[in-house]
């Protein structure tokens, strides 16, 4: 999300939002972001105070008539603050909460202001001088008071932060967790489960970081390389150092709170990623009945229903997730993909190329399905060579370059991991199936990359007797027959099925 930040300013958002992401309105009623907090602490605590900042945003979402989203959304907008207006026509939210945070023995210093978006006009103000350990009532009081600023009525019943911790050091170790895990990448989820298996030993029964480790958990693997290079042995040992755990953290969440969302989420992301697929439905629509706007359930479920060739449904969700949160590259990556699988390859390229740094697979494998071999081949170029095996980049940027001239010996091609879409276009689809293989004899499923073969330019390789076998590997014909087939599979008989 750094590199997207640096390439618009504010007053271009609420425009490329627009043309990005059809489907995303304007909100007509109050609605409300979170700014990053300025942190006046010093580097060392930029973490704490960005941690801070969602902890905040997620206790307001509680209050359902201030409509607050742009959760993760808002960090591009980190102080200095500029243009309000533009900021909140960027979110498409009326109001901005915006503040500066400040630690000092012991203390939590904060001034907290909330703003109307059109006008730069101050609603409401306060100044907060409390002791750390008062933090969760400093975050009610701050809740209630834009509330009531806004005179939105509030929940009755329970307050609304309540999941609590008498550590301090607990709650700040989760507090400098959460800004990692958003970042994602290998080494920020690894300093994110150091900071939470810490606070999860100090204090097992702190749900909210029982819940956030499980999800760390859960996305480590992702960003290994030996998985994305397709080196199962290698890739097992690490999912099996992580996976149960997270499965075990996960229900431990949902038990110490049945109605926090976080732990179903991830509770749901463990069955996915261990091939528990319909187990994984059931577990997204519990969390979704809890919060419908819940980003991370949002997300993974829509790259479920997607692997499972639901493209039109995936669809749907992602356009309520881009509207939900515009400006986050994992997630606009995911959206532009469906779209691409919808037959809209204007507007995956668009969303894309906004991200220009940061050159993913996504948009080479785009190229390559028009035919544009030569500029899949520069953006493979142009990715970050330290998320593969050494030469696989460049030796599948050579490959595609070489498209459409099909190989005369397609067992001499080199592995090419997550990249083996380039088999498909010199003639070799039985190769674009190691990939999938590899992930199985990892232990690992992942659905962003199984809907790819729902695009036509996949045709080849889904009449495959692999492919057939590759479904049944991962319970795809349980799905169907439960949930419906795809249109390019159907089913024959009692236990068979076809696909073409």
């Amino acid at each position: 999300m750094r590199n997207f930040n640096k390439l618009f300013g504010p007053a271009v958002a609420l425009a490329l939002l627009a043309l990005a992401y059809p489907g995303a309105a304007a909100e007509q009623r109050i609605s409300v972001a979170v700014l990053p907090f300025t942190n006046l602490s010093g580097d060392a605590n930029e973490a704490f105070a960005d941690g801070f900042t969602e902890e905040l945003a997620a206790t307001l979402a509680k209050i359902p008539a201030l409509n607050v989203g742009a959760r993760a959304s808002a960090f591009r907008f980190k102080a200095p603050i500029r243009d309000r207006k533009s900021i909140g026509q960027a979110l498409s939210k009326t109001h901005l909460v915006e503040g500066t945070f400040r630690t000092d023995s012991g203390r939590i210093r904060l001034l907290v202001r909330l703003i109307r978006a059109e006008d730069d006009a101050q609603i409401w103000y306060e100044d907060y001088d409390e002791p750390l350990a008062g933090i969760f009532n400093v975050e009610e009081a701050i809740a209630k008071a834009v509330a009531g600023a806004l005179r939105a009525p509030l929940p009755a019943g329970e307050p609304l932060v309540r999941d609590r911790t008498t550590n301090m050091e607990v709650y700040e170790k989760y507090l400098r967790a959460k800004p990692l895990i958003r970042a994602r990448g290998q080494k920020p989820l690894a300093d994110a489960a150091v900071l939470l298996e810490q606070a999860v030993a100090s204090d097992p029964n702190f749900a909210p970081a029982v819940a956030l480790l499980a999800f760390d958990y859960d996305l480590a693997p992702l960003y290994q390389q030996a998985l994305r290079s397709g080196v199962a042995a290698e890739a097992r040992a690490f999912v099996d150092s992580v996976v149960p755990k997270a499965e075990r953290l996960a229900r431990r969440a949902t038990e110490l709170d049945g109605k926090r969302v976080e732990g179903f989420v991830a509770l749901a992301y463990a069955d996915m990623v261990q091939r528990k697929l319909l187990q994984a439905d059931g577990m997204f629509r519990q969390a979704l009945a809890l919060d419908a706007n819940n980003t991370d359930a949002v997300h993974g479920y829509s790259q479920l229903v997607a692997a499972e060739g639901r493209i039109k449904d995936s669809l749907a969700m992602r356009n309520k997730l881009q509207a939900l949160e515009p400006f986050v590259i994992n997630y606009v990556a995911d959206t532009a993909e469906i779209f691409w699988l919808d037959g809209d390859n204007d507007t995956a390229i668009r969303m894309l190329n906004e991200f220009r740094p940061g050159r993913t697979a996504e948009l080479a494998q785009v190229h390559a399905s028009l035919g544009h071999y030569h500029d899949a081949a520069s953006v493979l170029r142009e990715m970050n060579a330290a998320n593969y095996s050494p030469g696989l980049l460049e030796s599948a940027a050579r490959l595609i370059d070489s498209a459409p001239a099909k190989t005369a010996a397609p067992e001499s091609l080199p592995r090419l991991g997550n990249l083996g879409f380039v088999y498909l276009h010199v003639g070799a689809p039985e190769r674009v199936l190691e990939y999938y293989e590899s992930n199985n004899e990892a232990g690992y499923f992942q659905p962003i990359s199984t809907t790819w073969f729902w695009h036509p330019s996949y045709a080849p390789v889904r009449k495959l007797a692999r492919f057939k076998a590759f479904a049944r590997s991962i319970g795809l014909p349980e799905v169907w027959r439960a949930r419906g087939w795809p249109d390019q599979c159907k089913p024959v008989g009692a236990d068979d099925f076809v696909c073409n």
